[in-house]
């Protein structure tokens, strides 16, 4: 509908000074939209790849249908702002994008402690693909981590910005990350040595 409007670069990439990266609008306008019925395609097939999801067609749409609607979600909502943007509606990129983070990491991590033994999806160890209890535990906990972490970057925005705020929120998620793949492995270790399933 307003494909005639729009100029013939648009912006597709911002810092914290503003627009740093343009493209002709054919690419820069269709990257996201083809980007998003991409991923809806290739969530929609994990299910049929993935044999923890075979054996147990129920476990998909818990573990394969949250993920897909978030991911597409989020590319969908680039979409809009690349599109506003290069209508001329102007907006705090930034801010934003680190907002739709924080959001979905509080959705995410709200369902992770959900998630089903996959070997696609999820928090994919040794230790957590060889015991299903270890897999549940891993992820509750990964799940909590990830709300709270969440809910303390939408408050230390206010204190925190641009690069200071993006580099503590990255530290965040690789301590985060290397903390799960630890707990599952002194989980298991625990649970081989006491023979109790965790709580």
């Amino acid at each position: 509908m307003f494909w005639g409007r729009f100029p013939d670069r648009v912006v597709v990439q911002w810092n914290d000074s503003g627009p740093s990266r343009w493209a002709d609008k054919f690419p820069g306008l269709l990257v996201c939209p083809v980007l998003s019925v991409a991923l809806a395609v290739v969530f929609g097939w994990i299910p049929r790849l993935d044999p923890k999801l075979r054996r147990h067609p129920e476990w998909s749409e818990r573990t394969v249908g949250v993920i897909r609607l978030v991911a597409t979600a989020l590319v969908s909502a680039g979409s809009i702002v690349i599109t506003a943007e290069a209508l001329g509606h102007h907006f705090n990129i930034p801010a934003l994008s680190i907002n739709a983070v924080l959001l979905t990491f509080l959705v995410l991590g709200n369902y992770l402690g959900t998630f089903r033994p996959s070997y696609f999806i999820g928090i994919r160890t040794p230790w957590t693909l060889a015991n299903d209890d270890v897999w549940r535990a891993t992820h509750r906990n990964a799940g909590r981590i990830m709300v709270a972490g969440a809910l303390a970057f939408l408050g230390l925005q206010f204190f925190l910005k641009g690069e200071s705020l993006m580099k503590a929120f990255l530290a965040f998620v690789a301590v985060s990350a290397a903390w799960s793949c630890l707990y599952s492995y002194l989980l298991s270790r625990s649970m081989k040595s006491s023979g109790h399933a965790p709580s």
